[in-house]
């Protein structure tokens, strides 16, 4: 995908004209640009404060010399550079081809002979990398192309020697396809951490999916360091090649040369002059997409398979319309102009410039390896044989339409609506219109509302208008964690803790921690961090001065919601088996309770839910408990027969004498507790559930999502009401609000049901599954998906027409 150019974007760059974004990274944007012969290439440039930092001038300066000499087919040549200018750039040669994540996200998992046909060719781009003293540290299924294939980004990688990066505001490596040494200290990794991430790599081009995806990169790091990787779907015959890759120890893994003598008896086939390139291995899908970008043309269509639609190259903004509508609405304007795009006929893929020159033939010799890499079986000869992957949902699903028609109780088909104007509408005088807004990188997390501002997390925090969707600001520097209170934004890109003023982005200050931070809370002009290895931190959220610090905490659960909890000027953190309750000014003990270790707790982590009636109510394995805030004294306990993973919910009011303390435990079975004396009231079986969101209790309906159903029950007697079955997991906590309950679903959809009968109102096929949670303020809801867009809907009529303000 290339971008348009905006405003601020340079026209020339050292002796290249400048022709779009190819994207952005840690380090800075990514441009396409021609030489004064036509060539095109690749130009990676430097973000202002790096450039402004001597010392990294001196390493980069270092490592552009070290990347000039990486040679192979299996690279993009460094073709210039000018470490001295002042925004240094990189420029390499420039591939058009798809990414193996779009091969494997537009025709499915590969065939297990391309798999290691792409092995490989990786490995000897690796060898060629580490033998020119280097280290790509962010090796992914993005950074590798399917033509020959092609590694690129290795340009700016980090130098074996005592040249390596070690800037602590850039996040380097990928937490889905990094080496467990990467994630604990990115900057003293070897070679061997490359060979991890090939393994990683491998994963999912084989089965569709990273090895370890979490909610969030947080989430992912937790597992790639506590779980083992998910192979689900991973053919047998490949899990030698790939475990040998992905061992914990880096000294267990092999070196490139290794995997490359491992691999060329499976390739090599005798008696065949087939040049090893990707028509040779890959499905005819994948080829017939690979030729499109390589002769800048829409790809030729496919006939529809079982379950998917034809067409190779429906790229990243076209594809076939989805679906009639279930609701009649015209569709939302395309995202705002401060990240255009360049338009393409739907179902065909944006017009990318020709190459320069042919593709590379003949036989590829592996270095160190007598024999070449030839054809193996041929793909067209096994076709008859093979069953062709559909296509991803996310292919699917990226066209605005609602899914079909007359499921879960939706209305009845209407004509599709007309195609989306060419260019973003502003803001009627006469009401509000919904939009969308396309970030550049993915996005993670729930959108936080402040005023007329919402906030996303997409490696950088950035604040959208909520009326027109137009971006206000961004943050420089990525930001794992946010949150936003008293007027600041906070957030941390691991070991560097950061505030901006919320309405201007204005920066306030910013701190070095000591340790990574995986939870971020701000309350009352506090601000309390978790880090790994156990440590607890207290800050003054106006100025950033430490307040106080703990050490010792648990480490057996680093993840956003399980890290320490601010609520009411109290710290809750679970310390040497005990919870303790700290004052959140000076991190003085108030109280301690005996919870217990992670054994005791059922190998969960402890959840606690403060509420407004003065106790603290706590979820520890199998018990829930009831504290008293100010003197940690026990009201009551209860125990069940299976684990808690989520907090309680505590509700006030008449539903339940004195109140009720409501939770569903990993079976999903949903209990209604007595708050005064902890009686179980009820409880109703649903079914196996996973989330860690407390259930939701609104106008006396209690609301879980378990699995791919949504049950709704009376709160007083736990009559179920009505079950509402999505086509995937239920994602996050539902939202409910004028009665409507909005929530997610790993099916990519969007619904907004009527809250006291279920009657679906409308939903929206987006291009990826939703994450986080949505929001809704003012009648309009707000949601992020894996499609890379942020929407902002009406709550009552989805992309309907306008609401009146």
């Amino acid at each position: 995908m290339v971008d348009q150019l905006t405003q601020h974007d340079p026209r020339r760059i050292g002796p290249f004209e400048v022709l779009g974004r190819l994207g952005a990274g840690g380090m800075g944007l990514v441009y396409l640009a021609r030489s004064a012969s036509g060539r095109r290439v690749a130009i990676k440039t430097v973000r202002t404060e790096l450039a402004e930092d001597q010392l990294f001038r001196v390493r980069f300066t270092r490592e552009v010399e070290a990347a000039r000499a990486v040679s192979g087919f299996y690279t993009a040549a460094v073709v210039d550079a000018d470490p001295r200018a002042a925004v240094p750039w990189l420029a390499t040669a420039y591939v058009p081809a798809p990414s193996l994540e779009e091969i494997v996200n537009e025709c499915g998992p590969l065939p297990a002979q391309a798999v290691r046909w792409l092995a490989a060719g990786v490995a000897e781009a690796l060898h060629s990398i580490h033998g020119a003293g280097l280290v790509h540290r962010d090796l992914k299924p993005s950074n590798v192309l399917e033509d020959g294939p092609r590694v690129i980004d290795f340009g700016i990688a980090s130098g074996v020697s005592n040249t390596r990066l070690t800037m602590t505001n850039v996040a380097v490596g990928t937490p889905a396809y990094m080496s467990p040494e990467q994630a604990k200290d990115s900057r003293s990794v070897t070679g061997a951490s490359d060979v991890f991430s090939l393994g990683s790599m491998l994963v999912f081009a084989a089965t569709g999916h990273p090895p370890f995806h979490g909610a969030n990169p947080v989430e992912t790091v937790f597992m790639l360091l506590r779980e083992g990787p998910d192979l689900e779907g991973l053919p047998d015959e490949l899990r030698p090649l790939i475990e040998s890759c992905m061992q914990m120890e880096a000294t267990a893994r092999p070196n490139p040369a290794d995997l490359q003598a491992q691999l060329a008896p499976h390739l090599f086939g005798s008696g065949s002059d087939d040049s090893g390139t990707a028509s040779a291995w890959l499905p005819e899908r994948a080829v017939g997409l690979i030729e499109s970008r390589r002769g800048g043309r829409p790809a030729p269509k496919l006939a529809t398979t079982a379950g998917g639609r034809g067409g190779a190259g429906g790229g990243a903004h076209g594809g076939s319309a989805g679906p009639a509508p279930a609701v009649p609405a015209p569709p939302l304007p395309p995202p705002p102009s401060h990240d255009p795009v360049v338009p393409a006929p739907p179902g065909h893929a944006p017009p990318v410039p020709a190459p320069v020159g042919a593709p590379d033939s003949g036989p590829v010799r592996l270095a160190g390896v007598s024999v070449p890499i030839g054809p193996g079986p041929r793909v067209a000869d096994m076709r008859a044989a093979a069953v062709a992957a559909p296509p991803p949902e996310s292919a699917l699903a990226a066209s605005w339409s609602r899914p079909r028609p007359g499921v879960n109780g939706a209305e009845p088909a209407a004509p599709a609506a007309p195609p989306a104007p060419a260019a973003p509408p502003e803001a009627s005088p006469a009401g509000w219109r919904p939009w969308r807004f396309r970030m550049s990188n993915d996005v993670w997390g729930t959108p936080a509302v402040a005023e007329d501002l919402v906030y996303v997390t997409s490696f950088e925090v950035h604040a959208l208008d909520v009326a027109t969707g137009r971006r206000r600001f961004k943050t420089r520097d990525v930001a794992w964690s946010m949150a936003v209170a008293d007027g600041r934004v906070h957030a941390s890109d691991g070991p560097t803790l950061f505030a901006l003023d919320a309405r201007e982005g204005t920066d306030l200050w910013r701190v070095q921690t000591d340790a990574w931070v995986y939870s971020l809370q701000a309350e009352r002009g506090t601000l309390v961090t978790a880090t790994r290895g156990g440590g607890v931190q207290g800050w003054e959220a106006s100025g950033g001065q430490k307040l106080w610090e703990i050490t010792g905490c648990q480490t057996d659960f680093e993840s956003p919601e399980a890290g320490a909890a601010l609520h009411d000027g109290t710290v809750y953190v679970w310390h040497d088996a005990r919870l303790r309750a700290l004052d959140a000014r000076t991190g003085d003990e108030r109280w301690s309770y005996p919870i217990g270790d992670a054994a005791s707790c059922g190998g969960v982590p402890v959840r606690v839910a403060p509420a407004p009636d003065g106790y603290v109510y706590v979820s520890a394995g199998t018990r829930v408990l009831a504290l008293e805030v100010a003197s940690g004294h026990v009201r009551w306990h209860f125990e069940a027969p299976a684990v808690f993973l989520a907090p309680p919910a505590f509700v006030p009011g008449p539903a339940v004498t004195g109140g009720g303390v409501y939770l569903a435990d990993y079976l999903g079975t949903v209990y209604a507790l007595d708050a005064t004396d902890g009686r179980d009231r009820w409880r109703i079986a649903t079914e196996a559930r996973s989330s860690t969101d407390p259930v939701l209790v609104a106008a006396g309906h209690v609301h879980v999502g378990s699995g791919k159903g949504l049950y709704t029950l009376d709160a007083v007697t736990g009559t179920p009401k009505w079950r509402f079955q999505a086509g995937g997991d239920i994602v996050g906590a539902p939202a409910v609000a004028e009665g409507r309950i909005h929530f997610g679903s790993t099916d990519h959809l969007l619904y907004t049901l009527k809250s006291d009968d279920g009657r679906l109102r409308w939903k929206l096929a987006t291009g990826g599954e939703i994450t986080g949670s949505p929001v809704v303020r003012d009648g309009i809801v707000y949601a992020c998906s894996k499609d890379r867009c942020v929407y902002a809907l009406d709550a009552e009529k989805g992309t309907g027409t306008a609401r009146t303000t």
